[in-house]
């Protein structure tokens, strides 16, 4: 009789040891999930996560302050599907706006006309710069990004997300030629290496006291968007 309470003593001791050592990796990793010591690494993996998904929703705002009155320059919702397809909708200077992306090739609404015609982006004129740079991963494309931080710990909608800010230096042609000291607020879901949000906030070139103010949330990543592209005649290409 007692050699069987050695041996339920023993797979006892067993189990609360293999049961503790389990629970005490899991929230070894838990709070390097959440407390990460290598923050710019967690930022870097979530914009490539964010620029690689083959398909997300997403809204963006793009507004300046001048003399402390805000203007709406851009504002938009839209998806992203099979990788390079955008179907944005929304506002553009003031006046409704509809476009698709497919690669280089932009599909314009004209509603004069009331027909569709498409232009290549690398035919954009310098009248047609803020068009070219209207997909919401443009701000994303920041290179040399110094001083990230955690702040904080918040939600976006369903998902608990760290709070991360840093400077950084863009590669968007129209932001850093009327715009310098950017300061990013990026939202990251550090289990899936996404962005679920983005304040970017810089000062004017011309006046200090000026800032433009871009904000951007990205949901529904891997989702089913299906985007048609609108027909377009042969004679109505640009």
């Amino acid at each position: 009789m007692r050699r069987w309470w050695w041996w339920i003593a023993g797979f006892t001791a067993l189990f609360l040891i293999v049961g503790l050592g389990g629970g005490y990796l899991m929230w070894k990793a838990h709070e390097e999930l959440w407390n990460p010591k290598d923050p710019m690494t967690v930022v870097k993996r979530a914009v490539a996560g964010t620029l690689q998904s083959p398909s997300f929703s997403f809204e963006s705002t793009f507004l300046i302050r001048v003399d402390g009155r805000e203007e709406v320059i851009s504002r938009f919702s839209g998806d992203r599907a099979e990788g390079e397809k955008f179907h944005l909708k929304g506002t553009l200077l003031q006046s409704p706006a509809e476009i698709y992306t497919a690669g280089n090739l932009f599909y314009l609404w004209d509603p004069v006309k009331k027909n569709w015609y498409t232009i290549e982006k690398n035919r954009f004129g310098p009248q047609d710069l803020l068009l070219s740079e209207i997909s919401p991963l443009t701000a994303l494309d920041i290179k040399n990004i110094e001083g990230v931080t955690v702040t904080g710990i918040d939600s976006v909608d369903e998902d608990k997300c760290l709070i991360m800010e840093c400077r950084t230096e863009v590669s968007n042609r129209l932001l850093a030629a009327l715009w310098k000291d950017f300061y990013y607020r990026i939202w990251v879901d550090p289990e899936k290496n996404r962005i679920c949000k983005v304040v970017v906030e810089a000062t004017s070139r011309n006046g200090p006291r000026d800032r433009l103010i871009l904000m951007l949330k990205f949901w529904n990543y891997g989702g089913q968007q299906n985007i048609d592209l609108p027909r377009v005649a042969e004679r109505q290409q640009l």
